[in-house]
């Protein structure tokens, strides 16, 4: 029962109990829907409706359509199961490559700290002997093993200082 962090509540938006629901995840369209089950501050819930607002989403959930009775949701983690989004054998969660060993043939190169999103696509922050970036590209990345946490890559000794 692996969970995943995707966001945070902050608070309440109207007096329909609707939640102002921020994340940045690369794969909200898999989760922000109806009948969904999360987890906000580790207890389970079902998303009743959802829209987007500005910048985040108002949120409903387990039909509580009263402000009074969404109030102890506010400023809350929001979690999913890995198990609830349903991925198929190829697919890959970005959020969930930190902290996989990225490896050159046999030689380690570091660990994945963090994932970067900019206009020119998603970069794998990686620390080994120095800090490097790494465009998440078919041209670097040959293969993922998830259960072995373990980025096989090819074509990064230019990247390393």
């Amino acid at each position: 029962m692996n969970k995943i962090f995707v966001g945070y509540t902050t608070m309440t938006h109207g007096l329909k109990g609707e939640l102002k629901f921020y994340t940045d995840v690369s794969f909200k369209d898999r989760f922000l829907k109806k009948d969904f089950p999360i987890f906000i501050h580790f207890y389970p819930h079902k998303i009743t409706s959802v829209r987007p607002h500005k910048n985040h989403y108002l949120i409903t959930i387990d039909s509580l359509f009263d402000i009074n009775l969404v109030e102890n949701f506010r400023n809350k983690d929001v979690y999913i199961l890995e198990s609830d989004l349903q991925l198929l054998e190829n697919e890959v969660v970005l959020e969930l490559l930190v902290d996989f060993f990225v490896y050159e043939k046999e030689e380690c190169l570091g660990k994945v700290n963090n994932i970067l999103y900019n206009k020119g696509g998603v970069l794998l922050e990686i620390q080994g002997k120095s800090k490097f970036l790494l465009p998440y590209q078919p041209y670097f990345i040959v293969e993922i093993f998830k259960k072995e946490k373990k980025i096989m890559v090819q074509n990064v000794k230019g990247y390393l200082i």
